[in-house]
């Protein structure tokens, strides 16, 4: 579930509690972004990660972290105060002085570390599909982030379920050995069962349900939508 109310909410703090109250138990985790992150007190972070641990959820920090190990382990000692479980992060910033201090600082306290491999909006080709050469060939800059993930040592990869075929890609690259989280699902136009049968591991869905009148009902849906005949 991606936790994205909107910042125009006076009761952002209310509304976020309310939200996993009546779907939490839909779902597997929460993911928290910047609608959220930046609004509100460290406490009130705390108080929603906590009240989403009480329903049995992980807790995802979507912070797309992109800087030096400095600053990178400053905002990880923050995450683990508020409780995270995860996090995620842009392998564009580099291993060296960067990742390397991140990744083995977020293991130490059991926090995992999601790479941003491939994002879900139309313009994402702009950046992740850009093509460069190699030694050896040309490749797509999200075959390369595939590839570190295994080679870093990150815990998942993003691949946003608007692209069936990239999910496809990074599997086989990843010889299935990562969880792949997908967004995109229903406003993006991504298809739940398209992007599980192309081997997501799981699904990121927010506004689809958010901006349902019935969100118990439309979260239901989705998730019994998600139960594949295998």
């Amino acid at each position: 579930m991606a936790l994205d109310l909107s910042v125009e909410d006076q009761t952002l703090l209310d509304s976020a509690l309310k939200v996993i109250g009546l779907v939490g138990d839909e779902f597997a985790a929460l993911k928290i972004n910047y609608h959220l992150l930046l609004p509100l007190a460290l406490k009130d972070i705390m108080c929603i990660v906590k009240d989403a641990h009480k329903k049995g959820l992980q807790t995802i920090a979507d912070l797309k972290l992109n800087d030096i190990s400095s600053t990178n382990l400053a905002v990880l000692k923050v995450l683990q105060q508020a409780q995270f479980d995860a996090l995620i992060v842009n392998p564009i910033v580099g291993y060296r002085d960067a990742l390397q201090q991140t990744i083995d600082e977020a293991h130490k306290v059991r926090m995992g570390v999601i790479f941003l491999t491939y994002m879900s909006h139309k313009g994402a080709s702009e950046g992740y599909g850009l093509r460069l050469k190699t030694p050896s060939s040309m490749k797509p800059l999200y075959t390369l982030f595939a590839e570190r993930a295994i080679k870093w040592g990150a815990d998942g990869l993003i691949v946003g379920a608007t692209k069936p075929k990239i999910i496809r890609e990074v599997a086989k690259l990843t010889h299935n050995t990562l969880p792949i989280f997908s967004p995109g699902v229903g406003k993006q136009g991504g298809s739940a069962l398209e992007a599980l049968k192309a081997g997501a591991t799981y699904l990121i869905v927010g506004r689809a349900i958010l901006d349902s009148p019935t969100m118990l009902t439309e979260a239901r849906r989705l998730r019994e939508e998600t139960w594949l005949e295998h």
